[in-house]
């Protein structure tokens, strides 16, 4: 009997690296979603292969991998009501967080809808999938974005103990089989891998990293993901007792997508999780 593997069920596909080179790298993020942003450097598509997490022996894990699949119904119907995002998916993100990691506290702090059809992505005035390589908090960046958005005894309640930075992703259209999410398993990340790139607004300057290419890196997908199901990735932790600390992702495009799948939707939670000690 042939063992179906998760190399067995991979992807050939492209996903698009930084060029590591001299200077900071800059990302314009533009005032109108729909609009690509705008960035410096070099990029370039690299051909690997991109296995489905579904197949591993074990399932992924966010403090091992970095990232983790879980089940994850919702009562929210429309994703494109930011009111009711706020009113009805955060109270649930937030419940849900707690029960899967064991955090004491959760502060939702913005969600971003993402559109691969550009007609739909203007008419919704949301952003495109991003498909450059890219971890969403630097080790500077995770501390300060505690410290710009919450109030100042929230954040120093925060910041006086462990906290993460976890995104929780969903497709909220078709499976995403046309543009799925591509993560890294973080033990197989190099630091040099990372690169700290300014991510511009009008009216600050953030910091992410962006991600270089490497030798051993590790890349997952999870095949025919239902609306019913989420992807939790690790963007920042200030745990240093060697559990993963930030994932590397980015969009791709699936050579293998059936005709007339429809173009990606997905929507991204972005939250702070506090590991403080129970009183």
């Amino acid at each position: 009997m042939t063992v179906e593997t998760a190399e067995s069920a991979a992807i050939d596909a492209t996903l698009n690296f930084l060029v590591k080179s001299k200077g900071t790298p800059q990302v314009f993020m533009s005032a109108k979603h729909y609009e690509v942003n705008k960035r410096t450097g070099e990029y370039r598509d690299h051909p690997l292969t991109i296995a489905d997490a579904r197949r591993l022996e074990r399932s992924p894990a966010l403090d091992r991998e970095g990232f983790a699949l879980a089940p994850f119904p919702t009562a929210l119907t429309d994703f494109y009501d930011a009111a009711a995002v706020e009113r009805v998916y955060y109270p649930e993100v937030e419940d849900f967080l707690k029960r899967q990691t064991g955090a004491a506290e959760v502060f939702i702090f913005d969600h971003t809808v993402r559109v691969q059809d550009d007609r739909k992505r203007e008419e919704k005035a949301v952003r495109l999938p991003v498909r450059v390589v890219h971890n969403d908090y630097t080790e500077k960046s995770g501390p300060q974005r505690v410290r710009d958005l919450l109030e100042p005894g929230m954040a120093a309640r925060f910041l006086k103990h462990r906290f993460a930075m976890v995104n929780v992703w969903r497709s909220v259209g078709s499976t995403a089989e046309r543009m799925p999410l591509a993560v890294a398993d973080a033990r197989t990340m190099a630091p040099a891998d990372f690169v700290a790139t300014d991510l511009v607004y009008e009216d600050r300057t953030g910091e992410i990293y962006q991600v270089a290419n490497g030798p051993g890196q590790r890349w997952y997908y999870f095949s025919g993901m239902t609306r019913d199901e989420v992807v939790l990735l690790k963007c920042f932790d200030t745990a240093l007792d060697g559990r993963a600390r930030w994932t590397a992702h980015g969009a791709f495009e699936n050579p293998l997508a059936r005709a007339g799948t429809p173009p990606r939707e997905s929507i991204e939670v972005r939250t702070v999780l506090s590991f403080r000690p129970a009183a």
